[in-house]
């Protein structure tokens, strides 16, 4: 599959001497005249582990099923970079997407003006975080620029629930304790290795988010000595709070949970709901969609037969509706 999907790859940001990348899949019927729309979507782990070439089939398949152009980008991972700094690189992504540098790497066959946010896991945190703008005043960043949509897959939205915060020695999907040693380094927010933007899913940096629930240690990992409290990051929280929504503060949104993830709890998508039901009721131009899928756990799309089609046709009828 691999070798039959192949991206363009670009170099979008450079900083503390770390590249940052993105993957750019390009629809085949997408011309300079007709140029595809892009879903910028965001890897999971937990923000601490994962790459860009963390991929689903479905997202593969995405560019020729549904004349998207889909976009992979990679940020810088904690703990040696704090949320502030990850979020900066998720805002730099979006706005590169406006860039001479990717028309030209694309040739003019994306559109930079019909965007949607999407990212799994911890990644679909970052989407509901830059789409709606979320805590980016706090933490000293220039929000990114407006998209049309946000589609977050089995997404973390706070880290004030007690599953963040209790310990699990083991965690439930694991039958050993990780042992700190296994760790170590990654945990050491100046250890110069660990300064990166992308871990591959086969690295030992791939146990960390196991050892991160097991320890409760997340909002920790994220958010030591920024002086920010983890609520400023709480999506439900954030949508209570509003008095006049618009497709500015919370564009059309589109969240899928397994309601068997063991992961993520369904129950941080069940909020994010609640509170977009409520505002619905008073405000018409809240637009949302809710898939929980019964039965399934997290990373359940990784499946090459997942289609995801209630969430494509969703995106379609964002941008048919530009």
């Amino acid at each position: 599959m691999a070798s039959q999907y192949k991206p363009i790859e670009i170099l979008f940001k450079h900083a503390d001497g770390i590249d940052i990348s993105m993957d750019v899949y390009l629809s085949p019927s997408a011309s300079s005249q007709n140029p595809a729309p892009i879903l910028l979507w965001w890897h999971g782990g937990g923000l601490l582990q994962g790459t860009r070439k963390g991929v689903s089939p479905h997202h593969l398949r995405a560019p020729a099923n549904h004349n998207i152009t889909f976009v992979s980008a990679d940020y810088r991972l904690a703990p040696q970079f704090r949320l502030p700094t990850i979020l900066s690189d998720c805002a730099d992504a979006i706005k590169f997407l406006h860039s001479d540098q990717f028309k030209k790497a694309t040739e003019g066959r994306a559109d930079p003006t019909r965007v949607i946010l999407s990212g799994s896991s911890a990644g679909g945190w970052l989407s509901l975080l830059c789409g709606y703008g979320i805590g980016f005043d706090e933490a000293g960043v220039p929000k990114p620029l407006s998209v049309q949509g946000v589609v977050p897959i089995y997404p973390i939205t706070d880290l004030e629930d007690p599953f963040w915060n209790t310990t699990q020695r083991p965690v439930k999907y694991m039958d050993r304790v990780v042992a700190y040693e296994e760790v170590q380094p990654f945990l050491n927010p100046n250890d110069p290795e660990s300064r990166i933007a992308s871990s591959a899913l086969d690295s030992p940096r791939a146990i960390f988010y196991s050892y991160m629930v097991q320890e409760a240690l997340l909002a920790d990992l994220l958010l030591s000595g920024t002086n920010i409290p983890p609520t400023t990051f709480s999506v439900a929280r954030y949508l209570k709070a509003l008095s006049s929504p618009n497709k500015m503060s919370v564009p059309p949104t589109n969240i899928v949970h397994g309601d068997k993830d063991l992961k993520v709890p369904v129950e941080q998508s069940r909020d994010v709901v609640e509170a977009l039901k409520d505002l619905q009721k008073t405000h018409v131009d809240v637009e949302y969609e809710y898939e929980e899928l019964p039965g399934l756990d997290h990373l359940f799309d990784r499946e090459p037969k997942s289609q995801m089609e209630k969430m494509y046709m969703f995106i379609q009828n964002v941008f048919n509706s530009q």
